[in-house]
């Protein structure tokens, strides 16, 4: 699997109502480079490569609570897990 650059343009996170802690909506947009990024791959007449080029994604998940993790202590941040997950390349 290539490496990968990921840069994070902006992240949003919303409560979802209805459990103690909340389930939480995350959505992030940014740009990824996979490979060794543009100059790894030089302009040549051959067909275009996306690899080691920035592309623009969005992604949105669901993050849920963790019902068997012990009880957390105060100030302690309950356990959670990825319940959905979305990812699109925007360009």
């Amino acid at each position: 699997m290539p490496a990968t650059k990921h840069e994070v343009q902006s992240f949003d996170c919303h409560p979802i109502p209805g459990a103690q802690p909340p389930s939480l909506l995350i959505t992030v947009s940014g740009q990824v480079t996979h490979g060794l990024g543009p100059s790894a791959n030089p302009h040549t007449t051959q067909p275009r490569v996306v690899e080691g080029h920035p592309r623009v994604f969005s992604q949105t998940f669901i993050l849920v609570p963790d019902p068997t993790a012990p009880p957390t202590k105060p100030g302690e941040v309950a356990k959670y897990y990825i319940v959905a997950d979305a990812l699109r390349f925007v360009g």
